[in-house]
């Protein structure tokens, strides 16, 4: 069933018709990301340039509120549980320098190469973020999707193959020890192991019309079900528990897995489906910063694939590049606005807590006296200080889904403009809301009381709007 997002199918000669060069976009790209880099990262030290901070005061510029202690521009844009660098402000370099790299192999590359050269340097990004256990627990669990949901009875050994070798990498191999001659063989043994797996044990199952479906959505629901059960193991005996790393990684991407078997389920993806075609959906750059952050961002294969070059990929570029600038100004000013509206508060004699609710609680559970005035300030302080956050980092996102040559859908639109709580949400939350619908209203709706028009329709919203965000 069609989403609400637009999404109209495309065939690969517009795409080509729609694959035009022209040098200024490319320059205004690259010179976007240079102001990301000057903002946001320690790029000026090598270049003998003064940091943001020290360039402001010698510009007679005082801002509260902005920079951070490196004397950069404080960012919500990060590189969520990563190690490997000594600051936030390296990780983000890493990030937009494979960023730029990402969006000239998707600009200049012929159209049968750019999908592919992304996941490409989705990968070196997530092995120069988070190594090479992650980076291999994450491919391992695409693969596994991919021959759950794509099987093929007479081919994808290699697929099994790389599966195995994969396992082994993410769970047993060390990678400070390097790369021993024991490991080798225990490698080829995991090898051997996923393909004879996939040959006898999994593709006869999927063979089963009845047990197929059943295996399909386990696999889909992986994530909910590992995280149940642990919730239950954890209540029962006490003992903690926790997920490797890639694993965690691919579990963040559940809600987006969920709209694929939707699409999958809806005959929308193809069931002969080239891996490269699979990966394109989850293996984007746009899903690296923040990936905790608008994970239904990018949707399903149907979206993805039908929005990449489907209309002059300048505009799509432009589009992008605008998105990045709202977004810039969200990430330099949202704290500085916190600050400005805490002030404006307390001058009127209403204590708003830093507009920080849990401050609030906080304070009334040690025993303070709390008025209604600032109760329903901070409240709504909190909110706007959460949405100006919470913009800043999806407009990037779906900014580098646009540069890099998807139409994608912004996350927000311009939600200071709602009158209403119903439509501030419809404002607020494009991608979210579309999975609401397709995973909980739309099976509820078509399913229960067809004969009790008005109970149907109350079931099916409490099944998205409560049920929904319940399992969220």
């Amino acid at each position: 069933m069609p989403g609400l997002l637009r999404n109209v199918p495309i065939d690969d000669a517009q795409r080509q018709a729609n694959d035009r060069h022209r040098p200024l976009v490319v320059a205004g790209v690259l010179g976007m990301l240079c102001v990301y880099l000057y903002l946001f990262t320690h790029v000026a030290d090598p270049l003998g340039l003064p940091r943001p901070e020290f360039l402001a005061e010698r510009l007679g510029i005082t801002i509260r509120h902005v920079f951070d202690s490196s004397h950069n521009v404080s960012s919500a844009v990060g590189v969520t549980l990563t190690q490997r660098f000594e600051t936030n402000d390296d990780e983000r370099m890493v990030l937009f320098l494979v960023l730029g790299l990402a969006f000239l192999s998707a600009y200049f590359l012929p159209l049968r190469h750019k999908q592919p050269s992304l996941v490409f340097w989705t990968l070196v990004a997530l092995w120069l973020l988070y190594g090479p256990q992650a980076t291999a627990g994450l491919l391992l669990t695409h693969l596994l999707v991919y021959l759950v949901l794509h099987p093929r009875p007479q081919g994808r050994p290699w697929v099994a193959l790389a599966a195995g070798l994969l396992g082994y990498g993410a769970f047993l191999w060390d990678p400070d020890d390097g790369i021993r001659a024991d490991d080798l063989l225990l490698a080829a043994v995991w090898a051997l192991g996923a393909v004879l797996s996939y040959r006898h044990l999994l593709l006869p199952l999927l063979a089963r019309s009845r047990i197929a479906p059943l295996l399909r959505t386990l696999t889909v629901q992986s994530a909910i079900i590992t995280v149940g059960l642990g919730a239950l193991v954890e209540g029962l005996t006490g003992d903690e528990w926790s997920l490797p790393l890639g694993i965690l990684l691919f579990f963040w991407q559940w809600e987006r897995l969920i709209l694929y078997h939707i699409d999958y389920k809806d005959g929308l993806v193809p069931r002969e489906l080239p891996l490269r075609r699979y990966l394109a959906v989850f293996w984007n750059p746009g899903v690296i910063p923040n990936w905790n952050w608008g994970v239904t961002i990018g949707q399903g294969y149907a979206y993805v694939h039908n929005n990449f070059l489907c209309e002059d990929k300048n505009r799509l570029v432009i589009s992008g590049l605008r998105i990045w600038g709202v977004a810039l100004l969200y990430l330099v000013f949202w704290n500085w606005g916190r600050h400005l509206l805490v002030e404006l508060f307390g001058d009127l004699g209403i204590p708003v807590y830093r507009a920080y609710t849990k401050d609030l609680v906080k304070h009334f559970v040690a025993g303070g006296e709390v008025t209604t005035a600032s109760v329903l300030a901070t409240t709504f302080l909190d909110l706007v200080r959460w949405t100006m956050l919470w913009a800043g980092v999806v407009h990037f996102k779906v900014g580098i889904w646009r540069v890099l040559g998807y139409r994608m859908d912004p996350y927000i639109n311009r939600p200071w403009l709602a009158t209403d709580l119903a439509t501030f949400w419809s404002r607020f939350t494009f991608h979210y809301r579309e999975f609401l619908v397709r995973a909980f209203y739309y099976p509820v709706f078509f399913r229960f009381f067809k004969g009790y028009t008005n109970l149907r329709v109350f079931v099916a919203t409490m099944a998205a709007a409560a049920y929904g965000n319940m399992v969220w």
